[in-house]
């Protein structure tokens, strides 16, 4: 009886052993490429050219990472706000001007105790699917022009992110 408990066992205990070693060892995750984030920053500072407007723009990676980035006129202050807005939208996956109706209307303050910057200008990048990075723009028009910018380098973007 005994021996049977301890086979009985030792079966539970490999079948689990298996299970836990089938699942994947790595995530695979689309980013955007330093060439891709190179076009539409350059993308996003001619359509401001166009409209006479001063900007800075900045594409950071998946994680936040700032991967190209400028800044028109030397506007310190666009600088600053095109890379936090690009960071809060990769950090939240999601258009920071949802974070900023949030915070107005108190239904969620959480992106400002955390530190992110929930304002109008950031939008993720979505390739396959995936958000791959995010492009923030400061000063102008801000989130138009940054979904005008993605569009025009990458195609329509589908409205909501796999995660």
């Amino acid at each position: 009886m005994r021996k049977t408990v301890l086979v009985t066992a030792a079966l539970f205990a490999c079948a689990f052993t298996v299970a836990a070693s089938a699942q994947s060892a790595f995530i695979d995750r689309k980013q955007v490429s330093p060439a891709t984030a190179q076009k539409l920053v350059d993308a996003c500072i001619a359509r401001a050219e166009q409209q006479k407007q001063i900007v800075g723009c900045a594409v950071v990676d998946i994680a936040g990472v700032l991967i190209d980035f400028h800044v028109m006129g030397g506007q310190a202050t666009f600088a600053e706000t095109a890379i936090l807005k690009a960071k809060t939208a990769a950090h939240w996956q999601r258009a920071t001007s949802a974070l900023e109706d949030d915070v107005n209307s108190k239904r969620n303050g959480a992106s400002v105790w955390i530190g992110d910057f929930p304002r109008s200008g950031g939008v993720p990048i979505m390739i396959d699917g995936q958000v791959a990075g995010a492009i923030g723009v400061g000063g102008g028009n801000s989130e138009e022009l940054a979904k005008a910018t993605i569009e025009a380098v990458l195609g329509k973007q589908p409205q909501s992110a796999r995660r």
